[in-house]
C-alpha cells in the first residue's frame, strides 16, 4: 500500500480552442434504451490519446456544465489537456439532455452508462483504447469503483475522489454526524443521533419515497462497495479530504482495513489532502457551501492527482 455503440461526432457543435489545440465536441451515445449527452475534449492532432472519463456525484444538478464546472476546469482540464490527455464528460440519466430519470437509476445502472461511454470512446479515431482512466467524485467514485472492478480489460486506472468506501448507511451516518457536530453536539451525542437518523431515513424511504432524492436513496440503500473493492486489480487512487463532512478519512481507512483482512492491496494508493473539504476546496468542515466555494482548490491535491495519473496512464 502507498500513501501519499457506435456514435457520431457532431462536428456542427464542435469548437476548436486554438490556444490549446483542443477540439470540444458535443456528443451522444446509447446506453441500453437511453440516449446520453455529453462532451468530448480531444487534443489536436489526435493520435494515440489517453482518455479520462469523469463521473459526477449525486443529485439532479450534478453536471460538468453546472455544479462541477469549476471543479473540472481546474482539476481536470487545466491539469491534463496540456499533457495530451482527452476528457469525456456525460450527463447522468435525466440530467441535461440525457434521457431517463436520475432518481430511478441505481449505481450499477450508472456503471452500465459509464461502460457505454468507454465503448463509445473505442469508436473514436485517435483514442488509445488501452489507456482509459475512470475518475469519480463523491457518489461518482462509487460508480468508478464498480466500473473498475467489473471491466478490468476496459479500464487501466481508477481514481476515487472523496468517495465512500463503506456502505450507504455509514455514508449517511457520516454526513449526519458532521451536521450535528457543526450544530454544537459533542462527539458521542452526534454519533448517536446520526446513527438513528441514518437508520430512520433508510427505513422511511423504503416505504414512502415521495421526493426525488428519497427515491434515489431507495435505489442505493442496500449498496455496499466491499465486493467491488475486493475485485479492483488495476492501479487505483483513493483520495480523502481532511475536512470532508461526508467521508472522514479515519472512517474510510478503517473500513478499507476491515474489507482487506490481509492488508490493503499494493495497487491501491491512499492519499489524505490536508485542509480540504469534500469538493477539494481549502475550507473547514463546517464552512457553508457558499463560503467554501470562494476558497481555492487544494494545490496539494492537484499535484498528487496529476502526478499519479501521469505515472500510471
Amino acid at each position: 500500500m502507498r500513501f501519499i455503440l457506435s456514435a457520431i461526432l457532431l462536428f456542427a457543435f464542435s469548437e476548436l480552442v486554438s490556444a490549446q489545440n483542443i477540439l470540444r465536441t458535443d456528443i451522444t451515445f446509447e446506453s441500453g434504451r437511453y440516449t446520453l449527452h455529453g462532451e468530448l475534449l480531444l487534443p489536436q492532432p489526435a493520435d494515440s490519446i489517453p482518455m479520462l472519463i469523469f463521473l459526477v456525484g449525486s443529485g439532479e444538478n450534478s453536471s460538468h456544465r453546472t455544479t462541477y464546472k469549476d471543479f473540472v476546469e481546474q482539476n481536470l482540464e487545466a491539469l491534463f489537456l496540456e499533457e495530451g490527455f482527452g476528457i469525456l464528460y456525460f450527463d447522468k440519466r435525466g440530467v441535461g439532455k440525457s434521457e431517463g430519470r436520475w432518481q430511478r437509476t441505481n449505481l450499477y445502472e450508472r456503471a452500465d452508462d459509464a461502460k457505454a461511454a468507454i465503448d463509445y470512446l473505442k469508436t473514436i479515431p485517435g483514442v488509445d483504447a488501452s489507456r482509459i482512466g475512470i475518475i469519480g467524485h463523491s457518489q461518482g467514485a462509487w460508480v468508478a469503483q464498480i466500473v473498475a472492478a467489473r471491466y478490468p480489460n476496459d479500464v487501466k486506472v481508477m481514481a476515487s475522489i472523496a468517495g465512500p468506501v463503506f456502505d450507504t448507511r455509514q455514508s449517511l451516518t457520516n454526513t449526519y454526524n458532521s451536521k450535528f457536530i457543526c450544530e454544537g453536539e459533542n462527539e458521542e451525542k452526534a454519533f448517536e443521533k446520526a446513527s438513528k437518523k441514518a437508520r430512520s431515513d433508510i427505513n422511511w424511504v423504503t416505504w414512502f419515497p415521495v421526493k426525488k432524492a428519497w427515491r434515489q436513496l431507495r435505489e442505493i440503500a442496500d449498496f455496499d462497495p466491499s465486493r467491488e473493492l475486493l475485485n479492483i486489480k488495476q492501479e487505483a487512487l483513493f483520495v480523502f479530504a481532511e475536512n470532508d463532512h461526508m467521508i472522514y478519512p479515519g472512517w474510510a481507512i478503517t473500513s478499507l482495513n476491515e474489507t482487506f483482512f490481509s492488508g490493503i492491496p499494493r495497487n491501491f494508493t491512499l492519499q489524505i489532502i490536508p485542509g480540504a473539504n469534500h469538493d477539494l476546496h481549502m475550507a473547514e468542515m463546517c464552512a457553508s457551501e457558499e463560503d467554501a466555494k470562494e476558497e481555492p482548490f487544494s494545490d496539494y491535491f492537484q499535484v498528487v492527482f496529476k502526478n499519479w495519473v501521469l505515472g500510471h496512464l
